[in-house]
C-alpha cells in the first residue's frame, strides 16, 4: 500500500467517524442550549478523543503482523491536519522505542556522552543535573553533590528504579537544578525529543534526530547505539497525540497504543 493511500485512508476514516460523533454531540447540545461555548468545545473534544482511540483500533487488522504497513503508517501520519466542523484537529502518530528511557541511566555508560551533549546547549553544570538524575534512581540517601539527593529535601519524592515515571517528575528535577544553579539553559535542551520514561529499547529505524545528536557528542565509549542502550525492533507500538483548537480554546490528548496487545496506556488529556 502506498504512503498516500494510507494517509487518504486515515483522513477519510477520521472524517466519517468525527462527523457521526459530532452529529450525536450537537443533538445533545440542542437539548441544552444554555451550555457555554467553552463547555461545548470540551464535550466535542472528549468525543473526538474517543474517536482517535477508535481509529487506532480500527487499523489493527491492517497493521498487526505487517511491519511494512506499520512503517507506512508512522511515516504518513506524523502530522495529519483535519477540519471537523468548526474544530481544527491535528493527529500526530509516532513510533515508540525511538528515544532513551532516562530511567535506564547508568553513570559508567552515559555520563560522559550526555555531559558533552549538554555542553552543546551551554548548560553550565551538566554533572549536577546528571547527579540529580542518578541519585533519584538509586536506593541510597548518599548525595553525590549537595542538593542532588531529592529524597532528603522532599518527603514526597519517590526514589528508586523507574521513579522518573513521566515528564512532570522529570521537570521537577530540572526545576531543582535551575533553582540551585540559576542556569536556565537547562530548559533549552530539547529533552522531549530524545528521552522517554517507559521504553525497553530503541529501534534504530525510528531513532529521533536529537537522539542521534546525543550519540554523536564527544566522549563516551563510542557513537554506537548498541553501546548506549538496548536495541530492538518495533513493529506494533506507537504514540498518538490529538490536538484540537476552536478559536481561543484548545485541548490535547496523548496515549500509547499497541497493535500487538490491543492496549492503550499512558492516556493523558487536557480539556
Amino acid at each position: 500500500m502506498k504512503r498516500s493511500a494510507i494517509a487518504l485512508m486515515l483522513t477519510l476514516f477520521m472524517l466519517l467517524a468525527m462527523s457521526a460523533s459530532l452529529s450525536i454531540t450537537l443533538a445533545l447540545f440542542q437539548k441544552n442550549f444554555k451550555i457555554s461555548a467553552e463547555n461545548k468545545f470540551r464535550v466535542q473534544s472528549a468525543v473526538l478523543m474517543v474517536d482517535g482511540v477508535n481509529l487506532m483500533r480500527s487499523l489493527e487488522n491492517d497493521i498487526k503482523g505487517n511491519p511494512d504497513a506499520f512503517i507506512l503508517l508512522v511515516q504518513s501520519a506524523q502530522e495529519l491536519p483535519l477540519q471537523v466542523g468548526e474544530v481544527d484537529m491535528i493527529l500526530r502518530i509516532r513510533p515508540l522505542n525511538a528515544k532513551f528511557n532516562i530511567n535506564r541511566y547508568e553513570r559508567d555508560k552515559h555520563f560522559e556522552k550526555i555531559y558533552a551533549y549538554l555542553l552543546e546547549y551551554e548548560v553550565q553544570r551538566p554533572g549536577y543535573i546528571l547527579d540529580i538524575i542518578e541519585d533519584s534512581l538509586d536506593e541510597d540517601k548518599d548525595e553525590k553533590q549537595y542538593g542532588s539527593e531529592r529524597v532528603l529535601y522532599d518527603p514526597f519524592f519517590l526514589q528508586g528504579e523507574n521513579s522518573i515515571k513521566d515528564n512532570s517528575v522529570f521537570l521537577k528535577l530540572l526545576d531543582v537544578y535551575a533553582k540551585e544553579t540559576k542556569d536556565i539553559n537547562i530548559y533549552k535542551v530539547p529533552w522531549s525529543d530524545w528521552i522517554d520514561f517507559t521504553g525497553e529499547f530503541i529501534d534504530e529505524s525510528f531513532i529521533t534526530v536529537e537522539m542521534l545528536r546525543v550519540l554523536e557528542a564527544s566522549g563516551g565509549i563510542s557513537n554506537l547505539l548498541s553501546d548506549f542502550t538496548e536495541t530492538g525492533t518495533n513493529e506494533n507500538d506507537l504514540n498518538c497525540e490529538i490536538y484540537l483548537r476552536q478559536e481561543q480554546s484548545e485541548s490535547i490528548a496523548n496515549f500509547n497504543y499497541s497493535f500487538k496487545t490491543k492496549t492503550i496506556t499512558n492516556f493523558k488529556a487536557i480539556l
